[in-house]
């Protein structure tokens, strides 16, 4: 929790003084800014296997979190460049067409990021599926890919996180009856 509430503070601070980070600067950030590692890493407590110190302080463990995190900062970076603009707030896609010194699209911003996005998701499924040398359980690996595929489900067309279309969803699942044929 204390390193989202830095990470957050980081950001806060970046808008308050109008500073403009560089893309890496930006990403280091985001890692711990978008909220996973309060979720991702108490969920790995409740899974099953007991994880030891040696595994929850392993750079294997650190990858996965970094991997996912990635990806779902930038997919939602994508989602809600428009409203966040409108806010004021920078977001990757800001940050590239900045850095772009006035070449760089939004298109073309979202293209890079999409390559990105992609890239990291196939380091992630090599992480994921990586047996020899793994210390990680396959249980606890399943977590974090799980995580990739629910950002895809929020932001893949939009900013899922807010649509009433996934509220409508979500409330369906829970509430509505399962009716058999």
């Amino acid at each position: 929790w204390l390193n989202g509430i830095w990470c957050m503070f980081k950001e806060a601070e970046w808008s308050r003084t109008k500073a403009i980070p560089t893309i890496d600067d930006y990403m280091q950030n985001a890692i711990g800014s978008f909220g996973f590692e309060p979720i991702i890493l108490s969920a790995l407590y409740l899974v099953g296997p007991k994880l030891s110190d040696d595994v929850a302080e392993n750079q294997e463990l650190n990858n996965l979190y970094k991997t996912v995190s990635i990806c779902g900062r930038l997919l939602n970076d994508i989602q809600t460049f428009q409203r966040e603009s409108k806010e004021g707030k920078l977001n990757s896609v800001g940050l590239h067409m900045i850095h772009g010194n006035g070449v760089v699209t939004v298109d073309d911003a979202v293209d890079k990021i999409n390559g990105v996005i992609e890239e990291n998701r196939r380091v992630l499924l090599r992480l994921v599926l990586q047996e020899k040398g793994s210390l990680v359980p396959r249980e606890c690996k399943d977590v974090f890919w799980k995580m990739m595929r629910a950002s895809y489900l929020f932001y893949d067309k939009k900013d899922e996180f807010t649509a009433n279309e996934m509220q409508t969803t979500v409330n369906a699942v829970m509430k509505d009856p399962i009716i058999y044929s």
